[in-house]
């Protein structure tokens, strides 16, 4: 079953790299990239020389000396160059001839038979601008042409010093040329223009995914990748870029070499599973050849050691494009796992385009434009795959989240049940510890002062005083009782409200006074309803305790922040009594919610305390 899974995989990625190379092959390349064209016969020359000049206009061309040789001679220093071609023609054709430029330099100018034809920007040799590098087609008029012999003199402005080839234009009819490369012309022109603007896009797209990306790696040199391209292009471009010199040559080192760098580490970034030291090496390549040029360019700028950064850029894009295509080898050798088909066939394009490129420059012939014209498209096309995947990723989010979201909504129900059973199940065993206490408190109380003044009556020592002191006590705990089963209300400070409120009335209507201390002003612990509750039972079994058996004629009640204190002026208190439980129960009640009471002789006083929990 696994053997029948990885040959399916490997015959979808195979299946996918054929459709995409045929694709390139067969169909791109014949109607982009390299289209077949019907080669127009070019102007034979009858004459070629060669001047350095003072200033790129006629006076400078007047006083030219100019000196005959072969096409191909190299200049190395920054100035003007003058190249005047000889040729001939039985006719002038009826659009006239076409100009292609050979030769290098920043900028140029043409005269034909001393009449200026073409100048465009600026020729100041400190500040040109480089219109040289759009390679235009110039259209000779017919009404500069004459029968017979013709001289084109061209003008070339070198700004920063390097070897520039001085070679005779290509003339030709212009209707021919036109037809024959003027979709090569557009390509190298206003194609790049566009694919930059588009990379741009691509960039801007890619940058802000990586932004918002959990894993920002492979969007981000995506981004990056896309914007070196751009940047590349426009180089070229930009003709009127106000850089010039020593900077404007090590802008194109560093934008060149660092294309190739985003590219590697690009592959790295979407294998998914980083090289060690890969990166580390790629970025050692690309500084080294940084530093290198701007050393070169720093230090023998106006010497020509530019030539020398161009060979570095060369060696280090060479280096570069290797790691690339090695690193996708790599990747393709070892992931077995691999599912993204569409996407690793175009990478597979990428890597063969770039070796077929290494191939041609290490035997020095000439190089296709495939990697050139066709970096812009695997670009936009990678982000097309990138974006789409994660639109899959983000719609089967949002399904995963709908399903989270229901799931989540029935474990809601669930606990809402468990939590009304829970409330059923709490409120139940408080009733049963109410009758409990209830039942302890019956048999303690009053069923112990009714036991007792029932033998009393059988051994008939019930005295009317002591049956009556003993019945006052029996309503006492009834007292007590019914008011424990009342609702004290949801807090400590409502308890109190109700607790003063009855405990006036009763401590008042037993001949002693009664006095309430506020020092907390509201300030006590929040509290439970349960909490506050037993708090209440406990002042009233204090008052009661009073009530009872002090030998004074004053209660108070002192309500701190964390305490609340009864007080009687009686002195008899000295200790719990023999049989009786009060004093331990309250003590069990306050132990129950985190408090704790006491009870003592102060300053002729007895005092029963309560501290508070802090909460409950």
């Amino acid at each position: 079953m696994i053997e029948n899974t990885s040959l399916a995989r490997i015959a979808k990625i195979v299946g996918a790299a054929i459709a995409v190379q045929l694709a390139f092959w067969l169909i791109l390349v014949p109607t982009l990239v390299d289209p077949e064209v019907d080669r127009p016969e070019f102007l034979g020359i009858d004459g070629f020389s060669t001047a350095k000049i003072e200033t790129p206009d006629a006076s400078g061309l007047s006083k030219a000396k100019f000196a005959e040789g072969s096409p191909g001679q190299i200049v190395s220093k920054s100035g003007y160059y003058a190249v005047q071609t000889v040729f001939v023609i039985d006719s002038v054709p009826a659009e006239g001839l076409a100009l292609l430029d050979n030769s290098g330099g920043d900028n140029s100018r043409h005269f034909v038979n001393g009449s200026l034809i073409y100048s465009p920007g600026s020729m100041a040799i400190t500040e040109p601008t480089y219109h040289s590098l759009k390679e235009d087609i110039v259209q000779i008029s017919p009404g500069n042409l004459t029968e017979g012999e013709n001289t084109v003199t061209s003008i070339y402005a070198v700004g920063l010093p390097r070897d520039v080839q001085l070679l005779p234009p290509i003339l030709g009819d212009y209707r021919a040329i036109s037809d024959a490369f003027g979709w090569k012309a557009f390509l190298l022109t206003d194609f790049r223009l566009i694919t930059a603007i588009i990379t741009l896009v691509v960039a801007l797209f890619a940058g802000l995914a990586a932004t918002r990306a959990r894993n920002r790696d492979l969007p981000l040199w995506l981004f990056l990748a896309a914007a070196s391209w751009a940047a590349h292009s426009l180089f070229f471009q930009w003709a009127t870029m106000p850089l010039h010199g020593a900077t404007r040559g090590f802008l194109y080192a560093i934008v060149t070499m660092f294309l190739s760098l985003a590219w590697a580490i690009f592959s790295d970034a979407w294998s998914g599973r980083r090289l060690r030291w890969f990166r580390l090496a790629v970025w050692a390549v690309f500084l080294t050849g940084s530093a290198f040029s701007a050393y070169l360019l720093a230090t023998g700028a106006d010497n020509g050691s530019f030539s020398q950064v161009e060979k570095i850029v060369e060696w280090v894009g060479l280096a570069l494009t290797a790691a690339t295509v090695l690193r996708l080898a790599a990747h393709f050798v070892t992931d077995q796992t691999e599912t993204r088909y569409w996407e690793a066939a175009l990478l597979v394009l990428l890597a063969s385009l770039m070796a077929f490129y290494l191939y041609v420059l290490l035997k020095g012939g000439l190089n296709k434009p495939y990697l050139t014209h066709t970096q812009p498209l695997i670009l936009l096309s990678l982000a097309g795959a990138f974006f789409s995947r994660n639109f899959e990723l983000f719609q089967s989010r949002k399904q995963l989240n709908s399903e989270l979201e229901a799931q989540l909504l029935v474990r809601t129900d669930e606990l809402e049940e468990a939590h009304e059973r829970e409330k059923v199940l709490l409120r139940k065993k408080a009733h049963d510890d109410e009758r409990r206490r209830i039942m302890r408190d019956m048999h303690d109380g009053m069923g112990s002062n009714l036991m007792s003044m029932l033998l009393a009556a059988r051994r008939g020592k019930a005295e009317p005083g002591m049956v009556a002191r003993g019945l006052q006590t029996v309503i006492d705990e009834m007292r007590l009782m019914i008011d424990s089963m009342d609702s004290v209300g949801e807090s400590l400070g409502s308890a109190l409200v109700l607790f003063r409120e009855r405990a006036q009335s009763r401590v008042t209507d037993a001949g002693f006074t009664f006095d309430w201390h506020d020092n907390a002003k509201g300030e006590v612990p929040e509290l439970s309803p349960r909490t506050a509750l037993q708090i209440f039972r406990i002042l009233q079994e204090a008052i009661t305790n009073a009530l009872k058996h002090s030998d004074g004629n004053a209660i108070s009640v002192t309500v701190e922040p964390h305490s609340i204190c009864v007080t009687d002026n009686g002195t008899s208190f000295v200790g719990p009594r023999a049989g009786g439980r009060g004093l331990e129960n309250m003590a069990a009640r306050a132990q129950s919610i985190g408090g704790k009471f006491s009870i003592s002789n102060a300053d002729g006083n007895t005092v029963a305390t309560i501290d508070l929990p802090d909460h409950g």
